[in-house]
């Protein structure tokens, strides 16, 4: 038989197996399945040897679409196993099934008659226990299987039958082929089960799901509307996002207490446990985002060889003339001439000359000056700034709980009220606007943007209500966010003229700092589906391009990051504008449908 006639004789044997199938020939259809297999190795084996890139994209596909098909096929395998009671089975039926395993030959059983159970006490107490042992699996492992299985495919009754599962909707999705990976659906559904009460199903009565968003609709409809998201990192956004809230809202999450906490040494190496939130959380962003951008001075020192510690020492003569004669370039977008704040007890370095380097066009979070008063949406930008801390948790490392701290008050504060983990970070963090006088290396200033919507302001007689979110995306409750309109400088965004350079036209070719702070501000980030650069590592686009044509003004740009930017050059990436907004079109391989989209990722939450 040549490969053309197997392929026939294959899709003839797929149209016989349908319907009902006697028990009879269950054996011969083990057969089937076990040389399916064997030959599907061998196909791959074969497929494998053939250097086409092609053959190479479609075998790839084809395994993928096994494993989905696998991955649920487990799960329908464990209610099987429950509902037939197989671990009842007697010790010789389950040594001719293993003997026929071992060697090929399932047509040798004899599968006409009833099995033989045990009349007594049984090897397996339960389905777990079985899987567990039958298909060498870790006990806990099988249960977990087990248990999604009933979560998706079917729970058990009272009397050893089948239910539907109680994520109707979630298992409808997980059945589905070819919609959402069914991991991910299986992962959702565990979350979801962990909020809900325990299921009494095998006792007579079968819960329906009962956890409900703010919104008053099942969380189970969110999370399927999340998971059908056609970008997957924005999905996932989204998923955690309403899990999380859920658990907030909920107090069923415990925050861990925030510090650097020393974790011993390995290899001779330091090991530290380093955990912030609100605004520090967002200076440790803003200090990362500077540092990976490759394009800048202070990014390229991140980058430069050995230690920072090191740095002073390997510089040149020419680099030690230029600081006396204060001659070191540095770049506007990382420099800072800001004294670290009162509570961090650090001294601020020497005064840095700024010059302007690299491309006009990348979004210069550290130019923004405070020019504007009012808009639709209002943000606040912020150097670091008096740091005030309120948390009454018990810090476990440090041994003592904490107080309310405020160097604004003698009274309070003092070094004993802030826990060792967290006077390290405090001072960590003011050491990041710090510099040192005469050093090689420019100093990174972590920078706070804070997005607030006009909503929150109608009504500051609720201060509870004021709250916002960074450029970054972290969530800063109410007394974070009112610190910060106090201290920060306050602008506007513009999405129109009124007063600001915001159109500039053919009179000048890059971009102004008012116009790439509206566009940051209208995008939120780079406008790629899925991307996750950080406001740093973004640069402001010609939607109409300069070159053809295109002006210089809010209306025509749009926030890449780097990758993008050039993809959308080279033609890799299509942009539409669609109602005076950016929109991406993805290659045809990637969305057969070519469906404008625009990055949801920072609208998940």
């Amino acid at each position: 038989m040549n490969i053309h006639q197997l392929a026939a004789a294959l899709q003839v044997l797929r149209e016989v197996i349908t319907g009902s199938i006697p028990r009879g020939a269950a054996a011969a259809l083990l057969d089937v399945m076990a040389s399916c297999c064997a030959l599907l190795v061998k196909l791959s084996e074969a497929l494998r040897g053939i250097e086409d890139p092609r053959v190479a994209a479609a075998h790839a596909q084809l395994v993928e679409k096994l494993f989905h098909y696998t991955q649920r096929e487990q799960l329908r395998s464990q209610i099987h196993l429950e509902s037939t009671g197989a671990h009842l089975l007697d010790d010789d039926e389950l040594a001719a099934l293993r003997r026929a395993q071992d060697q090929n030959a399932y047509g040798r059983l004899h599968l006409g008659a009833a099995p033989r159970l045990h009349s007594g006490r049984a090897h397996y107490g339960t389905t777990a226990d079985f899987a567990a042992a039958w298909l060498g699996l870790n006990y806990y492992g099988a249960a977990a299987r087990l248990n999604d299985a009933h979560l998706l495919i079917a729970r058990r009754a009272m009397d050893g039958g089948t239910l539907a599962p109680r994520l109707a909707r979630l298992a409808q999705m997980y059945e589905n082929p070819g919609t959402v990976d069914p991991r991910r659906v299986a992962q959702a559904a565990r979350a979801l089960d962990k909020f809900e009460p325990a299921d009494t199903c095998f006792e007579g009565t079968p819960l329906p799901p009962t956890v409900r968003h703010a919104d008053g609709a099942l969380m189970e409809d969110h999370v399927a509307a999340a998971l059908i998201e056609p970008n997957r990192t924005t999905s996932e956004k989204q998923v955690s996002t309403l899990l999380s809230d859920y658990r907030r809202e909920h107090g069923k999450n415990h925050a861990p207490d925030t510090g650097i906490f020393f974790r011993g040494t390995r290899a001779g190496v330091d090991c530290y446990d380093l955990r912030a939130a609100g605004e520090q959380a967002e200076q440790l962003r803003s200090m990362m985002g500077q540092a990976d951008n490759p394009r800048t001075q202070a990014g390229k020192a991140a980058r430069s060889a050995g230690r920072a510690g090191t740095q002073k020492a390997e510089r040149g003569t020419a680099d030690v003339e230029a600081a006396e004669h204060e001659e070191i370039q540095t770049d506007p977008l990382f420099s800072s001439d800001e004294p670290a704040p009162d509570w961090s007890g650090i001294n601020s370095g020497a005064d840095d000359a700024t010059a302007g380097e690299g491309s006009e066009n990348i979004v210069d979070l550290d130019g923004w000056q405070a020019k504007d008063e009012g808009s639709q949406e209002t943000l606040f930008d912020s150097a670091e700034q008096d740091f005030e801390f309120v948390d009454s948790e018990h810090d476990e490392d440090a041994g003592q709980s904490r107080t309310t701290f405020s160097d604004q008050d003698p009274d309070l504060g003092g070094d004993a009220d802030v826990p060792p983990a967290q006077r390290r970070l405090n001072a960590f963090l003011a050491a990041l606007g710090a510099g040192t006088p005469g050093q090689g290396a420019k100093t990174i200033a972590p920078r706070i943007g804070i997005h607030i919507q006009l909503k929150a302001l109608d009504d500051l007689r609720r201060p509870d209500r004021l709250t916002s979110t960074t450029d970054h995306g972290v969530k800063l409750d109410a007394a974070e966010t009112g610190r910060l309109m106090c201290e920060g400088a306050i602008y506007r965004v513009i999405f129109g003229p009124d007063g600001q350079p915001l159109d500039v036209g053919r009179t000048q070719r890059f971009f102004t700092e008012a116009i790439k702070r509206a566009a940051l501000a209208r995008d939120r980030g780079c406008i790629v589906p899925g991307c996750t650069a950080p406001p740093e590592m973004l640069e402001c686009h010609h939607d109409d391009w300069w070159e053809h044509g295109g002006k210089t003004s809010c209306r025509n740009a749009s926030c890449l990051c780097r990758r993008h930017h050039l993809a959308i050059h080279a033609g890799l990436l299509t942009l539409v504008k669609i109602g005076g907004l950016a929109y991406i079109l993805f290659p045809k391989h990637v969305d057969p449908l070519q469906i404008p989209q625009r990055n949801r990722l920072y609208t998940a939450a």
